[in-house]
């Protein structure tokens, strides 16, 4: 099961969370705000027992790159949403 990194836009709470990859968690179990969980993008590890299981180490890239392409895709669109709302203008 994937492990993924999670954080709270509300009260900075951290925490990592095991759960298939078309699964996102949206409220944050320390303050209980709504939608207000981000999903981290998450570091490439690669271990020597993964690389002796056959597996190569650009498959495991190119698997890391797809599990990641969500929430990158995510990202972006939040952050145009922000940049075009003006919430993160500074005028």
């Amino acid at each position: 099961m994937p492990k993924y990194f999670y954080s709270c836009k509300e009260c900075d709470h951290s925490f990592r969370a095991y759960h298939g990859a078309k699964e996102k968690l949206k409220n944050c179990p320390q303050c209980d705000t709504i939608d207000g969980l981000v999903r981290q993008v998450n570091k490439v590890f690669i271990s020597k027992q993964a690389l002796s299981d056959a597996k190569k180490v650009g498959e495991l890239t190119k698997e890391f790159i797809e599990d990641n392409r969500e929430i990158l895709k995510d990202i972006k669109k939040e952050f145009k949403e922000n940049e075009y709302s003006g919430e993160n203008n500074t005028d």
